[in-house]
């Protein structure tokens, strides 16, 4: 059995053709069959009402396309010829031959239509453009969610490296700062060792030698709290060094200052260096103390720094003023009457000038005064016995410690005398 596809209709797989593109075939002869063969019967007759050969052509007006070729094959099968009228395509029958109706034939199922077989088709066909773009869209969102986590996370990743690298310059700031003011502290106390060791070799008669330095933290400070506010850029790179924002106010700008000076004065004084120096600082006081010349150094520093932490309230304790030249064996200038002790010796009521002035009258008064012996005349005439009160030198307190002195002068030598 053959079957011919209509015309114009289209095929599975097959792109519509227009009827200009179809090729011009020989016209039939009218005596010939549309039929490629015959239904032969072979050992049985056909049945009642069945032909072995049938045909009918079109009719010239086209209502009914195409005849009904009916054969018989050996098996007694009757086979089902394409149906096809103007409109399109006629389902297809097929006959069972033996069954109710044989003559007629009966019906098993019908051909689906032109709609239901381009239905058909399309199911086969891949997904329509617009589901398919859908689909795509959805597979590409679905693909570019995840990767958006990753640009966050590098985001996150690069704010967090620049924190840890600012933070890291931060600390090398601080330490670059920290070993500025140890190499400052080891060149100071250097220097006032030379000096005293250079006026030690020539003492005069005078029997006091007075040290106006100051080496304490806040005057250290200043030093960098000076050249920092002279010139502008030099505070913006202060203020980087110490990891701070370069428009940041004074007073957080100089405590973070302060608390770096700190942590380098008890780095020197912790230090191999620094207690190398600092042993060699007492050992040319010893020589002065040998040689009964009293130093005299102020105890504190009153330079400007102080004035500043003042106006910007910050605290001034007298740790961050007391100067790093402090040692049992000097006379020192003490900021109230209360700080000292019968080790560290300080006064207050005088400047340094003035007290070395002092102690050099006393000298003359009494030349075989001792250091130690002038540190604790300064200290009687400054403590009210009856009230067990210390009090500033005056007028009053200079004239008892020269009365102190004489007398003392008359029991030594009332002892020089005696023994």
């Amino acid at each position: 059995m053959s079957v011919r596809w209509p015309q114009n209709v289209p095929r599975p797989g097959v792109p519509t053709r227009s009827p200009q593109d179809e090729v011009p075939r020989e016209k039939e002869k009218p005596g010939e069959s549309k039929s490629s063969g015959k239904a032969t019967a072979k050992g049985g007759k056909a049945p009642a009402g069945g032909k072995g050969k049938a045909s009918e052509s079109a009719a010239s007006g086209g209502s009914q396309g195409a005849g009904r070729q009916e054969g018989l094959e050996s098996g007694g099968q009757r086979g089902a010829a394409d149906g096809m009228d103007s409109g399109g395509q006629r389902g297809a029958e097929g006959l069972f031959p033996g069954g109710p109706g044989a003559g007629e034939g009966t019906s098993v199922g019908k051909a689906p239509s032109a709609e239901q077989t381009s239905t058909r088709l399309g199911a086969d066909r891949p997904t329509t453009a617009p589901a398919a773009q859908a689909q795509v869209t959805k597979g590409q969102l679905g693909k570019q969610a995840p990767t958006v986590a990753p640009q966050t996370s590098q985001e996150g990743d690069a704010a967090e490296q620049d924190a840890e690298n600012l933070a890291r310059a931060a600390l090398e700031g601080r330490a670059r700062l920290r070993a500025a003011v140890v190499d400052r502290l080891m060149r100071g106390l250097t220097e006032v060792e030379a000096r005293l060791s250079e006026f030690l070799a020539n003492p005069g008669r005078q029997g006091v030698v007075t040290l106006p330095l100051v080496l304490s933290e806040s005057s250290v400070a200043n030093e960098f709290w000076q050249m920092a506010h002279e010139v502008p850029d030099d505070r913006g790179f202060l203020a980087q060094t110490l990891g701070l924002p370069v428009s940041v106010d004074d007073a957080p700008l100089l405590q973070m200052l302060r608390e770096e000076v700190h942590a380098a004065f008890d780095e020197f004084l912790q230090s191999a260096p620094g207690k190398q120096v600092r042993a060699s600082y007492e050992a040319v006081l010893a020589r002065y103390e040998a040689a009964r010349v009293q130093p005299v150094i102020a105890g504190h520093d009153t330079g400007p720094l102080v004035e500043v932490c003042a106006r910007l309230q910050l605290p001034c304790e007298p740790d961050f003023t007391r100067s790093l030249l402090l040692s049992p064996l000097q006379l020192a200038v003490a900021l109230s009457p209360e700080e000292g002790t019968e080790q560290q010796v300080m006064v207050a009521g005088l400047t340094v000038t003035q007290l070395g002035s002092l102690v050099a009258h006393l000298r003359q008064l009494n030349p075989m005064l001792s250091n130690a012996q002038v540190r604790q005349l300064l200290l009687r005439a400054a403590t009210d016995l009856k009230k067990a009160l210390r009090k500033p030198l005056g007028d009053a307190e200079v004239e008892r410690v020269q009365a102190l002195a004489r007398q003392l002068l008359r029991l030594q030598a009332v002892e020089m005398l005696f023994v």
